[in-house]
């Protein structure tokens, strides 16, 4: 992935601080801490949010520690140092060389362009709007290299993360209006076209111009076909405004998009694999090296192993006396987001609540500070809303931030009775089970299982309360999520981005966007 690199400073926002005077009025420039106390201030007075910044919080954006302040913090910044965008301060989503792989752009480019555009989280000042056509949405992705909305084949390339390898989907981009609805002026007959009607996934995304800035939405190539077939052939495409391209639709796509396309492709392989695991599934410990299943890709590796893992665990349920207590490997919303779309997964959650209904089960992360700094925001919003979806199965989420324990293998622990292990996420082959009674190890999986709890960073009495604090901890706006969850469980995520493959299902991530949306707006 390359080695770890000093991050440049932030010349433009030290640059616009010492533009203007000392808010005492000596003569000098604005320090470091009066600007974090106007901050402070602004927030105060705006919101009725009480903040702690100050000169050292300064320094770390001015050095380029931190590239990416919360939004409310972006606009006090904006407002107090008289600047219309984040671009003219330098802010953009923290990149690093361990995530470069994952924190490529999603490129848009055009078919007789030699250059490709891209949709990218911005990182850069604002592109000449005379030679491209940029969709940004108010979430901080955008869209460049269209010449003009008229400008119709693209490919959206989903870029490759730590297990995805990366894969493309074609796309048709037309103007658009939006009166209340979004209303797209797609070909006459558009119903009809091969686009439509091939298996292959691909995404029409209708343009609408705006005062300050256009934005995209995007539908997905069979929901285009459906909704437009009963229709005339001079109909516009209706395509719901939840599906704005923005942090939450781009972190759905990436996902169903870099887990469909090597799923569908080893279908046959998984098939075959799975009649031949029986031996496995009668031992008390196993492990698989990776030659297991050498001809398949890594997405369908890490399903083999995924599911296995679940159905060891279920298999010794039933041996358990009491809830236990669960820990788990996902550091990343690229990991969790397995949680919302593998089939087999939701199942799994729906069996464990229903063998201990009514009881108290916990489900603790290994979330370090620097996991969530080197995460893209789509990428967080994924992990949360992973963590959203256990809550809605009535399992208490408590993350752990303290990176010395993001080695800990993922258990099952039944308190001073016996401990079921089961690994995929960071294991050296495709899966590692087992049951263990010996007392030293259920001894340390209770120390582990203990001081999480006791030491959750993401306290809280009720689920929203839990949520709304693991939101705060990666740095996300908590009120636009809410909405944005609410508006995306109303529509369902099978219009953006329905998965082809008989092992994914967006029922997990549909449960996850109404049960936030459900308990944020009971929390606010």
């Amino acid at each position: 992935m390359g080695d770890r690199r000093k991050p440049p400073p932030n010349t433009l926002l030290s640059r616009a601080r010492q533009r203007l005077p000392s808010p005492a009025g000596s003569g000098r420039k604005m320090s470091r801490q009066e600007l974090a106390e106007s901050v402070n201030a602004y927030l105060w007075d705006t919101y009725k949010t009480k903040e702690a910044l100050d000169e050292t919080d300064i320094g770390k954006l001015e050095r380029g520690e931190n590239r990416w302040p919360r939004e409310r913090r972006r606009e006090a910044f904006r407002v107090v140092l008289h600047v219309s965008s984040d671009a003219e301060l330098g802010f953009y989503i923290n990149r690093n060389a361990q995530t470069a792989e994952l924190d490529q752009p999603w490129t848009l480019p055009s078919p007789d362009s030699s250059s490709p555009g891209t949709l990218q989280q911005i990182s850069q000042a604002q592109p000449d709007p005379s030679a491209a056509l940029s969709l940004l949405t108010g979430a901080g992705l955008a869209l460049h290299g269209i010449e003009s909305a008229q400008t119709e084949d693209h490919t959206l390339a989903a870029p490759a993360g730590r297990f995805f390898d990366g894969q493309s989907v074609d796309t048709r981009v037309y103007p658009a209006v939006d009166d209340g609805r979004v209303l797209t002026a797609v070909p006459a007959d558009f119903a009809n076209s091969q686009f439509l009607r091939r298996p292959r996934r691909g995404l029409v995304v209708g343009v609408v111009e705006g005062d300050e800035r256009p934005r995209g939405f995007g539908l997905d190539s069979r929901q285009a076909r459906r909704r437009l077939i009963k229709a005339g052939p001079a109909a516009r495409l209706l395509i719901p405004p939840a599906y704005i391209l923005d942090d939450v639709t781009a972190g759905v796509l990436w996902a169903v998009v870099n887990l469909d396309e090597p799923l569908l492709h080893d279908d046959g392989l998984l098939f075959d694999l799975q009649q031949q695991l029986a031996q496995y599934e009668a031992l008390p410990h196993s492990s698989a090296g990776r030659d297991l299943a050498s001809d398949l890709t890594r997405v369908s590796q890490m399903w083999l192993g995924s599911d296995f893992c679940a159905q060891h665990i279920l298999r010794h349920l039933a041996d358990l006396s009491s809830p236990p207590e669960f820990w788990t490997r996902e550091q990343r919303g690229e990991e969790a987001s397995t949680w919302l779309l593998f089939r087999h997964k939701y199942d799994y959650l729906q069996a464990v609540t229903d063998r201990f209904s009514g009881g108290a089960l916990s489900r603790a992360f290994c979330i370090p500070p620097e996991t969530v700094v080197a995460s893209p925001c789509a990428e967080r919003i994924l992990l949360i809303l992973a963590a959203a979806l256990m809550e809605s199965f009535s399992i208490r989420v408590d993350v752990c931030a303290d990176p010395e324990y993001a080695a800990v293998e993922g258990f099952v622990l039944d308190r001073g009775r016996q401990a079921i292990v089961a690994n995929w996420v960071g294991a050296d082959g495709i899966w590692q089970v087992g049951v263990t009674t010996t007392r030293p190890a259920i001894y340390d999986y209770g120390e582990t299982a203990a001081y999480t709890s006791a030491h959750s960073v993401v306290p809280g009495r009720s689920p929203g309360q839990r949520l709304r604090a693991m939101a705060d901890y990666l740095e996300l706006d908590w009120p636009w999520l809410v909405q944005r969850c609410a508006q995306l469980g109303q529509h369902g995520c099978a219009g953006l981005a329905g998965p082809r493959s008989r092992l994914l299902s967006v029922a997990g991530l549909d449960r996850a966007c109404r049960y936030l949306s459900e308990v944020g707006a009971a929390t606010d």
